[in-house]
């Protein structure tokens, strides 16, 4: 699994596990991120108890963006290390990507802090809370750093052909 961030010799560190979503409208070119108080994240965040990264997904995205998930398809995983201890916060994140296609009803968040906007993904280079979100918007403006198209794939997947629905 790709890994970011630096893994701090001596510190302890809280494995969790995160699903998130990219909600990518190929027609506009625009990704729908949230903005907090850290900069701009790809929507998504830890997997409770209980729950499955489906789930968690759903959930999260729902809290963050206010809009409901019609589908979704799990893309891979990155390992993000987030090394804040003075606030007591170093975590082992294992971060599973979705590509989602939002429903068109979406609803007010309603997590605090967090305001979602559609924006090309250019427009959010270097402001990114995360290493591992810099990297996949580096993976859509530049296909060619991974083996998969993102853009290409998210115009299938999000297309309203017969075998997509």
């Amino acid at each position: 699994m790709k890994a970011f961030g630096i893994r701090l010799e001596g510190q302890s560190y809280r494995l969790r596990p995160g699903a998130y979503g990219l909600a990518w409208r190929p027609d506009q070119g625009r990704l729908l991120l949230v903005e907090t108080a850290d900069g701009l994240e790809i929507p998504g965040g830890g997997i409770e108890a209980g729950e499955t990264p489906e789930v968690a997904l759903r959930r999260e995205f729902l809290e963050e963006t206010g809009h409901r998930i019609a589908r979704s398809w799990p893309l891979f995983s990155l390992r993000q290390f987030l090394n804040k201890p003075f606030e007591g916060k170093c975590y082992d994140k294992r971060c599973t990507f979705f590509l989602v296609a939002v429903a068109s009803d979406p609803v007010a968040p309603l997590e605090a802090g967090h305001r979602p906007l559609w924006c090309k993904p250019r427009d959010a280079v270097g402001q990114m809370a995360e290493e591992c979100q810099e990297w996949l918007l580096s993976c859509l403006l530049e296909p060619d750093r991974v083996d998969l198209d993102l853009q290409a794939f998210a115009a299938s997947f999000l297309s309203p052909s017969p075998q997509n629905i």
